[in-house]
């Protein structure tokens, strides 16, 4: 369980170690883009500094002046509850953004700019203007200051900086002020403007007010008239048929309760008066007052005559005139008591009386409350359109006398905070920051188009460029021999080239024939590799000295080696070994010689040469003969290597034609100039015919450069210090 989760882990490092080398090699492959395309970056980086350089200079000098204003959210409140009719700002904290935005966008507006111009005859100054002649255009004059005028706005504060920018520095000072008072001044306007237009409108609605309502009063007081309201308003009206109405059904009850209680009373005289005996018991009899006063008189004449009857006898004059008196107070007492039964009946008959008027004016109090009911459904609708036009024209009166007031106070919710001073230096041109971008276009554009021609690059540069496009191994890398011309050169030149592993053993390109030899050697170990074509996509790609070269290495192995000369159109092996070419492969396939008699010896050992010998008219039919391949099978006799330099796949079938007869084919292509298409195309034409490629050797590398990286660092030392790995050790051998 441990010892794998170490594996894990140890898995892990190698693999983050892995991808930061690629990382690495990525960033190192677009340095050395950049290196190599360095006169391109340079150029662009100059011509950007050069053309800033003129372009800054020979700009106007540009000044800028500012100037502080304060915006207020809202006006100053000078008499409590009277309100602008037009509001300078909102009051509300979720509106002031889009306020002082529009604030903004009003200083930077046009219509604030021809004020400020006609305010200061810009029109006129022909240096403001660009010197234009005839009548001013006043709406383009405007719209040139306007695009001079910036308003910056201070963080966490209501102010606010108009800045107006200019070639002089006096002007900018005088626009930055006028530009601030002129937005003051229509800030004001603009209140203004409103309540004039408010109070017309007003006027003309407090007027037809004024109509409806005169026309409205005349309509209630004729309806009043009509109804007999005048001296009362309707609702008390209403309020008094409605008291009268309680009070006559209270009277009407107690009324009614007091008939009552006297019909019972007068059933007991109605029966006591069919009954005299109970006349005198009556209630109606014994609480009068009257009754009860002849009552007691009646009892003192009685008990005087008792009295005197005692004294006297029947006859005796006291005793009848006391007879007398008693029969006379009794008539006057029935008397009495007839009339206090009589005054009851006439109190009774009054009740009944009052009882019957008091629910006759309770009935007709009834009706009149009714009507006024009536009334009512036509009165309301009077009475409210006129309240309703008097309240309405009481609204717009006092509103208009309050907008009146507006335009006296003239209150405005924006002020100078601080005027604009002189200023002393120029804001643009920056040169210094004009340099600096124009340093880091330059740069950037120059980058961008050293990638862009990289990137149109077609040719092939690396071994990982051949590796990926032709799917087949790369055999080694050969840097530049001599001066790499391949045409029109004189033998010298010719033989420093193509010999130049055996004239030069500790060069670098030596070294890199040997790994080249090295690879091959170790391609097939069971079955080795012994007769090989090198060719090339293209002409002048170094496919004659890379075979000459390799030959030379192999032989330096002590095997015996022969270099064949195919290339049956542009023969050169002779001039790259100083041999003659009288007789060669073409002579001994007409049969003109012997393949003993075509090979030279080389000043190389154990190398020998063969070279083409006359140009033949039919190079394509000579190698297709019987005889050629005997030829082949001749040489293999005697030789451990052989080696043909053949032609180019894009010109002829030549090396198609070998490669079939051969152990393989090595295509040998030229490092930034052999293009994608020919070497895949070469490729393609050797496997059609069934062809082996052994690898490819991408010839003429500039191992000095940077631009080809890291992976070419050993080689980049050998050639800088003259040695390899091998010969340090051969010096510790000896």
């Amino acid at each position: 369980m441990d010892s794998s989760s170490d594996t894990g882990a140890a898995d892990n490092r190698t693999s983050n170690q892995t991808d930061l080398l690629e990382s690495k090699t990525d960033l190192r492959a677009y340095w050395r883009t950049v290196v190599k395309r360095w006169p391109i970056v340079v150029l662009c980086l100059v011509a950007a500094i050069g053309v800033t350089i003129v372009w800054t200079y020979r700009q106007p000098k540009i000044y800028e002046a500012r100037c502080q204003i304060v915006i207020e959210p809202m006006a100053p409140q000078v008499l409590q509850g009277v309100k602008d009719v037009v509001e300078m700002g909102t009051g509300s904290y979720w509106a002031n953004k889009e306020f002082y935005e529009t604030q903004y966008r009003i200083i930077q507006s046009p219509g604030v700019s021809r004020r400020v111009v006609e305010k200061l005859g810009l029109q006129y100054d022909k240096d403001f203007n660009g010197g234009a002649t005839g009548k001013p255009d006043m709406d383009a004059i405007a719209r040139a200051l306007a695009g001079r005028i910036q308003v910056r706005p201070i963080k966490d504060s209501r102010i606010s900086e108009v800045v107006v920018s200019d070639t002089k520095p006096k002007r900018a000072t005088l626009l930055a002020d006028a530009v601030a008072e002129t937005y003051i001044e229509y800030n004001l306007d603009y209140k203004l403007e409103g309540a004039r237009t408010a109070t017309a409108w007003l006027q003309e609605q407090e007027t037809d007010l004024g109509k409806k309502l005169e026309e409205s009063e005349l309509t209630l007081f004729n309806f009043r008239k009509t109804h007999n309201l005048l001296d009362t308003s309707f609702d008390e009206r209403q309020s008094m048929v409605t008291q009268n109405l309680q009070n006559l059904n209270l009277r009407v009850n107690e009324a009614r309760a007091i008939r009552i209680a006297l019909d019972a009373r007068r059933k007991q005289v109605q029966a006591a008066l069919q009954n005299p005996a109970l006349k005198e018991s009556l209630p109606v009899v014994t609480s009068s007052g009257a009754v009860q006063k002849m009552q007691d008189e009646y009892m003192k004449v009685s008990r005087d005559y008792l009295e005197l009857s005692e004294k006297y006898g029947p006859e005796h004059p006291k005793l009848k005139a006391a007879r007398a008196q008693l029969e006379d107070m009794k008539a006057a007492y029935n008397s009495t008591v007839d009339k206090a039964i009589e005054s009851f009946e006439n109190e009774y008959q009054s009740a009944v009386e009052t009882e019957r008027s008091l629910e006759a004016l309770m009935e007709k109090t009834k009706h009149e409350a009714i009507d006024l009911s009536k009334i009512e459904v036509e009165y309301r609708p009077y009475s409210r359109a006129a309240q309703e036009t008097s309240k309405v024209f009481s609204l717009i009166s006092q509103r208009r006398k309050e907008i009146n007031l507006t335009e006296v106070m003239r209150t405005n919710n924006v002020r100078i905070l601080e005027h604009a001073v002189l200023p002393s230096t120029p804001v643009r041109p920056k040169p210094v920051q004009n340099l600096a971008i124009a340093a880091m276009v330059g740069l950037g554009l120059g980058i961008g188009l050293a990638f862009l021609i990289e990137a149109l690059d077609n040719t092939l540069k690396t071994q990982a460029d051949v590796e990926n496009l032709l799917g087949v191994p790369v055999l080694g890398l050969i840097p530049i021999i001599g001066s790499g011309q391949e045409a029109k050169e004189d033998p010298a030149r010719i033989r420093d080239r193509d010999l130049g592993v055996f004239l030069e053993p500790k060069s670098l390109a030596a070294e890199c024939c040997r790994s080249i030899r090295t690879n091959i050697l170790f391609m097939s170990p069971d079955h080795p590799i012994r007769t090989m074509v090198v060719t090339s996509p293209s002409p002048q790609e170094g496919k004659t000295t890379t075979a000459a070269n390799l030959a030379i290495t192999l032989a330096e192995t002590g095997n015996r080696v022969l270099i064949v000369d195919t290339d049956l159109r542009r023969p050169r092996l002779h001039k790259s070994f100083g041999v003659p070419n009288q007789v060669g492969v073409s002579s001994v396939i007409v049969g003109e010689t012997t393949p003993e008699q075509a090979i030279k010896r080389s000043e190389v050992p154990n190398l020998d040469v063969m070279t083409c010998g006359p140009v033949p008219p039919n190079p394509a039919e000579l190698l297709h003969t019987e005889k050629f391949l005997k030829l082949i099978e001749s040489l293999k006799k005697h030789y451990d290597r052989i080696i043909f330099d053949s032609p180019p796949t894009s010109a002829v079938t030549d090396p198609a034609v070998i490669g079939n007869v051969v152990d393989g084919v090595i295509l040998v292509v030229k490092g930034g100039k052999t293009t994608r298409d020919a070497a895949g195309h070469a490729k393609r034409q050797l496997a059609s015919a069934n062809v082996r490629i052994l690898g490819v050797i991408v010839n003429e590398i500039d191992f000095s450069s940077s631009s080809y990286g890291y992976q070419y660092y050993n080689y980049r030392n050998y050639s800088r210090y003259g040695y390899s790995y091998g010969e340090r050790a051969e010096e510790k051998g000896a």
